[in-house]
């Protein structure tokens, strides 16, 4: 299969001048006006230069080529990335059925682009695509980070962060999403060097005279007592205190306490475990589907040995989850936010519910009203230390 490498590294310079990040969005049903809506709107205040760097985030429903071609030509000749999406979000709207594009000047950084495609060597993609991007970014600058866009059929994302960590280790961070459609998983594409991609990851590596920061959280609490993965494989957790997964799942407290399947997954979405990292914190897991074995799937692997908690959380603490995500990024600057980009868990759509466009309302606020754009996940990445850097049911902002 082919990587989707180019032999000839690519090196984009910075622009020169002045300029500013801008947002746009388009909830036009056309795919070709809906890029150029967004990208217009996105590109207003300053032209546009080669060494810009356009990111593209279009709901499923609309065709995925005529939207990459149209985007290609809006941007030109800036380099566009981005990929599918459960539904994306500004700071001013929330956009079921369109698209959102983000405006990145190279005024003052440089951007490596490597999109690849992803074969049964899922780190070895991630690691070649988080290599190629690292050189074709040039010279390195103050400060660094690795943006990721992963293909929302990858069958674990561990796998892409583990590829992703080999390259960057534990001086450059990493933050990106996986991308979405209406549950499917027959519509997600990445958007690339001027391709649009089945199974791949777009790797973008920023490198900037400019701080930037970025941090994730999601608004749970563990419930109930902890339980220990005494038998797993890969995604699938078959044994929780040595017995099935499933039973021992659904006794403890806080649980998901229905038997029946179908209304069981229903109400997992309100019901990750957590796992509990170094920092003393939790990282969220998705229970994504019950086997007939009483085995629990999920939609990244969980090794055995490993400690899980029942979590559990509302509206508003899953809102307060993603202030205090904002509020962290804010804190570790040293002057105002400019543009940031938002993952959200699409788990978070149907647990938020009418209340599902407070949250960017709320980050933008945390960020001094800064724009924001971005898009709801089947998963997000953000390494804050160590080698994990994979999230569920979370939202990761990245403030440029």
């Amino acid at each position: 299969m082919s990587s989707g490498i180019e032999e000839r590294p690519v090196e984009v310079e910075a622009g020169v001048g002045t300029r500013v990040p801008g947002v746009g969005y388009s909830t036009s049903s056309d795919p070709a006006i809906a890029a150029n809506e967004a990208i217009a709107e996105a590109t207003a205040r300053q032209p546009v230069r080669e060494g810009d760097l356009m990111i593209v985030l279009v709901t499923a429903d609309l065709d995925p080529d005529e939207f990459h071609a149209a985007a290609l030509q809006a941007a030109a000749p800036a380099s566009v990335v981005g990929c599918t999406s459960h539904g994306s979000f500004c700071d001013e709207s929330q956009v079921t059925a369109g698209a959102v594009a983000a405006f990145v000047p190279g005024d003052d950084a440089s951007f490596g682009i490597c999109h690849v495609d992803v074969d049964s060597d899922i780190a070895g993609a991630a690691r070649r695509g988080a290599e190629f991007a690292r050189e074709r970014a040039g010279a390195e600058r103050e400060h660094s980070v690795l943006l990721m866009f992963a293909d929302g059929k990858i069958s674990d994302q561990r796998e892409t962060a583990r590829g992703a960590y080999e390259v960057t280790s534990a001086l450059t961070p990493f933050v990106g999403g996986v991308a979405g459609d209406d549950m499917s998983r027959n519509g997600v594409r990445t958007f690339g060097e001027g391709r649009v991609v089945r199974d791949g990851i777009v790797s973008v590596w920023i490198t900037s005279n400019r701080q930037m920061a970025f941090s994730v959280d999601h608004g749970w609490r563990p419930v109930g007592k902890p339980m220990l993965v005494t038998r797993a494989d890969g995604c699938v957790v078959n044994e929780l205190d040595g017995r099935p997964a499933f039973e021992t799942f659904i006794s403890g407290p806080g649980a998901p306490l229905n038997e029946d399947a179908e209304i069981f997954n229903e109400k997992a979405l309100a019901r990750p475990v957590g796992l509990p990292n170094a920092q003393g914190r939790y990282e969220a897991r998705q229970v994504l589907d019950v086997h007939d074995d009483g085995s629990l799937e999920f939609t990244t692997a969980i090794p055995e040995q490993t400690v899980m908690q029942v979590m559990t959380g509302d509206s508003d603490s899953l809102l307060r989850g993603a202030g205090s995500a904002a509020a962290s990024v804010a804190r570790e600057l040293d002057e105002p936010v400019r543009l940031a980009l938002v993952f959200s868990c699409a788990a978070r759509v149907a647990l938020l519910g009418d209340r599902v466009g407070e949250e960017a309302q709320l980050i933008s606020k945390e960020l001094g009203g800064a724009p924001i754009a971005g898009f709801f996940t089947f998963g997000e990445f953000a390494r804050l230390k160590g080698s994990s850097g994979v999230h569920n049911s979370s939202v990761a902002i990245l403030a440029l």
